[in-house]
């Protein structure tokens, strides 16, 4: 069975057709906390990754949103992040890797984006097989605008937890689906689709049965989110000041709290609401009026998308049949209201096209469309951005356009390539999606990847090296290149840009192996990371004595050369601060490789006062438990002199090679061990 997927920055739902209805799965509704358990909640799962305070071992859904202090939220909008640059030292992405991508710290350990994104499908399809069922496929849904990369890293995140996507349809798209299933009719529908991380504009036709994309404009990162941070200040500004001194449990209530004052004031029939601060601070009272005020330029930004969209196809709001909102921020009564001004006319009541399921349910729909399980019925779906070539065009980079937006998918586009000069060993294609009215290198264009096309013989005439390149998007929105020699009818390149193998598994280097590595803290816990303590390069007394009493009897040390491990990957050109994190994901590996070892850290006081302040926050625990040692300058001497103390091993990024005649006893068997980062993992030789 097909499931529909509503993948969200804030919350996600997953969907099934029943065979004449869609039905949500609640995959997580026993976790939901007591005041979040309002109307439509329970069919929500909180698209939100933790580790929980006291065990450290990974939750997700209500349980990591409410009940721990670091929350990770919006990874679907780190799916979108841009890859490298083209030019210059480090070109784009290549055909079969992986652009660059956001890192999800949590405790002390980085992964990436699409390992996260791919874990939260995972607990879904867990939370389905608790209803007793199995969700092996599905149809998934992203954002009308998203990038390719957020296209290709949704679908492999999905693949990565045992989900094959049978398409990737948009999610304006699918809420239409959805209203159309349940109020038969033909027409043309504008979506106004606004949640927690996105807003998309689409315009749509159903006619015969087929659902067809003629525009959509949107903003990538206008959403919910920012409707919070102005709550936020407008509590402080009548506060006067931030609560002080609040523990981070207490923090991760304040956050909570704002959300929850924002779902209350967009209640239509609720005009105030008593605010309580923590922190020993009064209540305030918040009213819908100032609430209003205060998110009133963000829904400003929300209409241009809205006017842009019409402008695009010369349609006014006379010309459209129905108007649909969905998603939580659309339900706030400011954004229904000025989408009513700004159109002159009525939208559909929420209770005829459910804002926060719509989108799940018109998935299951195209699901079971696929299936050939609804008779009589088509989905078609458009390119969202032009797909092109980029290209030198005297400083700039111009844009050749291939396929255009809004081209019905499957789409296909064909361009012929040959070398510029003679003698030349290949021929580059750099293939970009954005607007072609734009120039390549504007800020709105995406570089989906640079392939290299070798030339058969580079010393003949350009004409005789002549390419002919088909570039394809299937129905789901994935880019597959096809090109061939002209002259002699053999197949030069034949590439799905997804970032997949031929099994349709993602080929980016160890991501299996890092999801497996973040799903295994289900159930082990995380390593705490350590901060360091100011103390001088002679270890005091009380701190020798919190040593021995850590250690353990007969328990051998190990001395760690933090600096080094700190700055890992940091240069002049890369001036970012020392990484507590980028340690304690190190002494995690360090604590596995020897676990009979009691593991003290060196470092200098000049680190620890570069030190980002957010990771302050772990210096208790690290001062209590007597793990680290800060001396005023941490070079290997002073490492080496700490070792000596204690006779302990030592753990070096440093060769230590200048140090082994004044300290001997480092060649000895089993007293050194240099450490080494090679792609993201840490390495002992």
């Amino acid at each position: 069975m097909t499931y529909g997927i509503d993948f969200g920055t804030s919350n996600s739902v997953v969907a099934r057709w029943t065979g004449s209805a869609t039905e949500v799965i609640r995959v997580d509704s026993a976790a939901l906390p007591a005041e979040w358990n309002r109307p439509g909640f329970d069919e929500l799962f909180p698209s939100v990754v933790s580790l929980r305070d006291i065990q450290r071992t990974l939750c997700f859904g209500w349980s990591a949103k409410c009940e721990t202090a670091d929350p990770q939220d919006a990874v679907k909008r780190m799916l979108a992040s841009r890859p490298k640059a083209m030019e210059g030292d480090e070109p784009g992405a290549a055909a079969g890797t992986v652009p660059e991508e956001y890192e999800v710290w949590l405790g002390d350990e980085a992964f990436r984006s699409t390992t996260v994104a791919a874990a939260l499908f995972d607990r879904m399809r867990v939370g389905v097989r608790r209803n007793l069922r199995e969700m092996d496929e599905a149809v998934v849904t992203v954002p009308a605008n998203a990038t390719g990369a957020a296209r290709y890293r949704t679908r492999a995140a999905a693949r990565l937890a045992g989900i094959k996507v049978k398409a990737l349809i948009n999610e304006p798209t699918a809420a239409a689906i959805s209203y159309a299933h349940d109020f038969p009719g033909e027409g043309r529908f504008l979506v106004f689709d606004w949640g927690g991380g996105t807003i998309d504009v689409t315009v749509l036709e159903h006619y015969d049965g087929i659902f067809d994309e003629v525009a959509s404009r949107g903003i990538t990162a206008l959403g919910g989110l920012e409707f919070d941070e102005e709550l936020v200040k407008l509590a402080l500004a009548k506060l006067g000041s931030y609560p002080d001194r609040l523990t981070r449990k207490e923090a991760r209530r304040w956050r909570r709290h704002v959300e929850l004052t924002k779902i209350v004031l967009s209640q239509p029939d609720t005009e105030q609401v008593l605010f309580e601060p923590l922190g020993g601070h009064p209540p305030v009272v918040i009213h819908r009026g100032e609430f209003e005020d205060a998110v009133r330029p963000l829904v400003r930004r929300a209409l241009v998308p809205l006017e842009e969209c019409l402008q695009d196809v010369g349609l006014t709001a006379q010309d459209l049949d129905a108007v649909l909102m969905i998603g939580g921020t659309s339900q706030i009564p400011l954004v229904r209201r000025e989408v009513e001004r700004v159109l002159g006319r009525e939208v559909v009541d929420a209770r005829l096209c459910k804002p926060m399921t719509a989108v799940a349910r018109g998935a299951a729909i195209t699901a079971a469309e696929i299936d050939g399980l609804i008779p009589e019925t088509t989905i078609s779906v458009a390119t969202s951005h032009d797909l092109g070539l980029s290209f030198d065009a005297g400083g700039r980079r111009g844009f050749a356009t291939l396929v255009p937006r809004y081209s019905t998918l499957p789409a296909r586009g064909t361009r012929s390539a040959m070398p510029a000069v003679r003698g030349a060993a290949k021929v580059i294609l750099e293939i970009v999606e954005g607007d072609g009215m734009r120039a390549a290198d504007d800020e709105r264009t995406f570089p989906l990847a640079r392939l290299e096309l070798p030339v058969p013989q580079p010393s003949a005439d350009p004409s005789s090296n002549v390419f002919d390149v088909d570039y394809h998007y299937d129905r789901s929105g994935i880019l597959k290149v096809h090109a061939k020699a002209r002259h002699t009818g053999v197949v030069i390149l034949d590439e799905e840009l997804d970032c997949f193998g031929p099994d349709g598994t993602p080929i980016a280097q160890g991501i299996d192996r890092e999801l497996e590595r973040l799903l295994g803290r289900i159930e082990e816990p995380a390593v705490q990371g350590t901060t360091p303590s100011s103390h001088p390069t002679e270890i005091p007394a009380h701190q020798e004595d919190a040593l021995e009493g850590t250690t353990g009897a007969g328990a051998p040390a190990l001395v760690v050369d933090g600096r080094g491990i700190m700055t890992a990957g940091r240069t002049a050109a890369s001036p970012r601060p020392p990484s507590m994190r980028l340690l304690g994901a190190a002494l995690s590996e360090v604590r596995r490789r020897y676990p009979e070892r009691h593991v003290v850290t060196v470092i200098g006081t000049d680190v620890a006062d570069a030190v980002e302040y957010d990771e302050r926050h772990l210096l208790d625990r690290a001062v209590a438990e007597g793990l680290i040692v800060t001396v005023p300058s941490a070079s290997p001497q002073a490492v080496l002199n700490v070792a000596h103390q204690l006779d302990a091993m030592v753990v070096s990024m440093d060769n230590l090679t200048r140090f082994r005649t004044p300290h001997p006893w480092v060649v000895e068997k089993g007293r050194f061990v240099k450490l080494a980062h090679v792609d993201r993992n840490w390495v002992f030789t």
